[in-house]
């Protein structure tokens, strides 16, 4: 995915994303699976931000392996 999954609406015609560790925690209870390994490849990511996307991962995992 080459887009970045903590973008957050067009402006002005400017984009924009969330950029605090609160905005973007509060934006990924939402992501998908693919989302947050996109979200994971970002350059700039806080710590807290990673662990959350990392705990994500894994409950949808287990969601996708009950659901089957």
């Amino acid at each position: 995915m080459s887009t970045n999954p903590f973008y957050s609406g067009t402006y002005y015609g400017r984009d924009t994303y969330h950029l605090t560790a609160d905005c973007r925690l509060r934006a990924l209870q939402e992501f998908t699976l693919e989302q947050c390994h996109a979200a994971l490849e970002l350059p700039v990511l806080q710590k807290t931000v990673r662990t959350a996307l990392e705990r994500r991962i894994r409950k949808l995992q287990q969601e996708a392996a009950c659901s089957r």
